[in-house]
């Protein structure tokens, strides 16, 4: 009973005391600020508002191919009236966070207003046009990526090292050396790439970074990769690094092997390594060749004194042995700070654990692309292999279809020779029986005309003759007639003559 009668009592005062929280809110909610009215009754809104703007935004872009607009910054609040109470602000004053500083742009030089001896290549140059390399003509020598590491192969070192060679390039190839793996495993993956038969130039040994060993461990694993390198290719190699590495690293451990040293200096400051005469110095990293698209371009010099005999690959008179690598298994000269078997980082359990599934199917995933990389190289080998065995074909076909008619040329030639010779021949002959034929013609022509002359003469001389005996008698019938009448007028005068007066008178 007192129970019920003491419920009531506490409804009733709460009913009473309804009207006056009511009131009280709304005079809080009077006495709000603008902004902070605003914001609590739109926030929702606005957000959704905000998002369905943005994915229209990205979706249009997408469309059309263009980056995402940034975003607009939302409208200002109204300004606070005079008098109002400060209240708790319910938007992000957050700054933005600064944007990171780009990485600086490397300047770019131009190949024909520097002197330089030589340039290096590897996958990050891309496409190359030959043709247009071999233009210019300071470069003596090119050095491509062949290997890094135990089992990476450079995708582009095959096609870059065949083309190179076919354009009258010396060649030679260089390992990528790293502290993840033993160097015997880097020399096997080395010999199996570049093969020793067709280098142009002294095999090199880029070490460039140490991250797992101590100076001491990089210094002897170095030295049995150059051991097993100078075994297998009959020469020392050349020792590429950089300057700071080389002083820091390497040292006067490797003072007896041709150096190889990249610095970019501002100015023609030139490398400086404890003393040791260094051979090649690669002073930039941007030379810019129009017959590479895709990459700026290593370049190299020599330094005073060298020249390209000394990088080219000449074994003399050491003979490399084929068994190396099988013995390199069990070298004997191992160094006491690093194993030749596989180098493992050590792990524990922990950290063995915290290796997380996106790790592992990023392993294979590089895995896989590396091994789609190789097979794509494969294919493009392949292809040029194919279209250079055809264009070999081709060129054959052509020589011989070429000579095949030139034989046929020669033969027509001859032919029309021996008939030109022939007629020629047919023609002397019909003209010296023309000649003879007009010979003997003019000769019995000229006989017959002697002979009617000799003929004519003989009768003009014997007509002669007679007119001579007709006269001559003639003249003596007439000295007698005229004798006889002189005999007979002498008679008649009377006188006595003889035949002698009467000849006389």
């Amino acid at each position: 009973m007192c129970k019920s009668i003491i419920y009531h009592t506490l409804v009733i005062l709460l009913l009473s005391l309804m009207p006056c929280a009511v009131m009280a809110q709304q005079n809080a909610d009077i006495n709000k600020p603008t902004r902070s009215r605003t914001t609590e009754k739109t926030t929702k809104k606005t957000v959704s508002d905000k998002k369905k703007t943005e994915s229209i935004e990205v979706k249009k872009n997408n469309e059309a191919g263009a980056k995402p607009a940034a975003k607009v910054d939302d409208a200002k609040p109204a300004a606070k009236p005079e008098g109002a109470k400060p209240t708790t602000d319910t938007t992000d004053k957050s700054a933005a966070a600064p944007k990171p500083k780009p990485k600086p742009r490397k300047t770019a030089v131009d190949p024909n207003k520097v002197q330089f001896d030589g340039i290096d290549i590897s996958k990050h140059q891309g496409n190359i046009d030959w043709d247009e390399l071999k233009k210019n003509t300071n470069i003596q020598f090119i050095y491509i990526k062949a290997t890094e590491g135990s089992n990476h192969v450079d995708s582009k070192y095959k096609l870059n090292f065949a083309a190179a060679r076919r354009h009258g390039f010396k060649v030679g190839s260089y390992h990528y050396f790293t502290d993840l793996s033993s160097a015997r495993q880097q020399f096997q993956n080395f010999i199996s790439i570049a093969n020793r038969d067709e280098q142009d130039l002294l095999p090199v040994i880029d070490v460039e970074k140490r991250s797992r060993w101590t100076p001491q461990q990089l210094r002897d694993s170095v030295k049995v990769f150059a051991d097993l390198i100078e075994d297998y290719y009959g020469v020392k190699p050349l020792i590429y690094t950089f300057e700071t590495f080389f002083n820091k690293n390497l040292g006067l451990a490797f003072e007896k092997y041709p150096i190889f040293i990249a610095k970019y200096p501002k100015g023609p400051e030139v490398p400086n390594i404890n003393g040791v005469k260094w051979v090649l110095w690669q002073f930039s990293e941007s030379g810019k060749f129009d017959a590479v698209k895709d990459n700026l371009v290593d370049m190299s010099r020599f330094n005073k004194g060298y020249s390209i005999n000394d990088i080219l690959y000449k074994p003399g008179k050491h003979k490399p042995r084929n068994a190396s690598v099988r013995e390199s298994v069990d070298h004997k000269d191992k160094p006491a700070t690093v194993n030749m078997t596989e180098q493992k980082p050590k792990e524990n359990t922990k950290s063995k654990a915290r290796q997380s599934k996106q790790q592992q199917d990023e392993a294979k995933k590089q895995a896989e692309k590396e091994k789609k990389a190789k097979e794509r190289n494969k294919r493009l080998a392949d292809q040029e292999a194919k279209k250079k065995a055809e264009a070999d074909k081709k060129a054959k076909e052509k020589a011989e279809q070429q000579k095949r008619e030139k034989a046929r040329q020669a033969a027509r030639e001859a032919e029309a020779k021996k008939e030109a010779d022939a007629k020629a021949k047919k023609e002397a002959e019909a003209k010296a029986k023309a000649k003879a034929e007009a010979d003997a013609k003019a000769k019995r022509k000229a006989d017959a005309q002697k002979a009617r002359q000799q003929k004519a003469s003989q009768q003009s001389k014997a007509k002669g003759n007679k007119s001579a005996s007709l006269l001559n008698s003639t003249s003596s019938k007439l000295v007698q007639s005229q004798r006889n009448d002189s005999i007979r007028n002498a008679k008649l005068k009377g006188r006595k003559t003889n035949k002698s007066s009467a000849d006389n008178d």
